[in-house]
């Protein structure tokens, strides 16, 4: 993390009531940088000039989320939210217990048997319920109207400008048909937006192994107005279709969500490589390209 010193001068300077004892640098995500401090708190900081917006929004609207939903989310005590300057803007927050239910771990998991995964899609279906329950009215803030056609046919032109260059022929053509079938459907359109989480996966997700529970659900700085089969479609790529089914079991409205979930699915490798290149992030550019080349 080559800004981790910039970052901790910040916190002396904003924070002097914190010792930083102990400061680790935890895998940055795609718009932020994170330390743990301490073993304790858990301190984001922008990556990107337009990250600085999303955080500020991202703080206001986990006040209105922590009270609606089921599964813990970050409780922001500790920010710099004015300021414009890269390194200088930050929210923390106590840390949540457990660790992000990555694929290593979830197979640990699945050794324990059906109950266990059932118990785990029940908590994710309930906490999604709750979450997509959220009218968009009750956000202080929510952008431009949600315009799913457009969000989409926006991105599918940008794909085909900015990655086909670096794409193999055979997989512009499977991009193609894959828009294609989607954009053509306008029944996926005539969707009513909610509040999505936006990045539902297992990065974001923690459990708990000691109480065997998902305990905490992270990052919120992709949420906002959107067509919920976004967030099924961000476990679907964590998990596979065998848990989707649990969920299912659970809630059954989301079975007819099922086609869109799988366009989504479809779309995120595309969707890291075009961050990496339009963000100058190497790392996720060659992670998102590579089964396209």
């Amino acid at each position: 993390m080559e800004n981790k010193a910039l970052y901790l001068e910040t916190l002396r300077r904003d924070c002097p009531e914190l010792p930083l004892r102990e400061v680790e640098a935890i895998e940055s995500g795609q718009n932020n940088d994170v330390l743990l401090v301490n073993g304790e708190w858990i301190f984001r900081f922008p990556k990107y000039a337009e990250g600085i917006g999303r955080l500020r929004y991202e703080v206001r609207l986990l006040k209105i989320v922590r009270e609606r939903v089921s599964i813990p989310v970050p409780v922001p005590a500790k920010w710099n939210l004015q300021s414009e300057r890269i390194g200088s803007v930050f929210v923390g927050y106590p840390r949540i217990p457990g660790e992000p239910l990555l694929d290593g771990q979830w197979k640990e998991l699945e050794n324990g048997g059906v109950p266990m995964i059932r118990g785990l899609a029940r908590q994710l279906a309930a906490f999604l319920k709750a979450l997509h329950g959220v009218p968009a009215g009750a956000l202080e803030e929510s952008g431009p109207e949600y315009d799913g056609y457009r969000e989409w046919a926006d991105l599918f032109e940008r794909i085909r400008a900015k990655l086909y260059p670096y794409m193999s022929r055979e997989a512009q053509r499977w991009t193609e048909r894959h828009f294609a079938s989607f954009l053509g459907n306008g029944s996926n359109f005539q969707v009513a937006p909610v509040l999505v989480h936006g990045d539902f996966g297992g990065s974001n997700i923690l459990y708990d192994p000691r109480r065997r529970e998902i305990s905490g659900i992270l990052d919120f700085g992709s949420s906002g107005p959107g067509d919920p089969a976004v967030d099924y479609a961000g476990l679907l790529a964590s998990y596979g279709e065998p848990f989707l089914q649990h969920m299912i079991e659970a809630d059954p409205d989301i079975e007819g969500l099922l086609d869109r979930v799988k366009f989504y699915q479809g779309t995120f490798a595309l969707q890291e490589a075009l961050f990496g290149l339009e963000n100058d992030d190497p790392e996720a550019f060659r992670d998102g390209i590579e089964s396209y080349r």
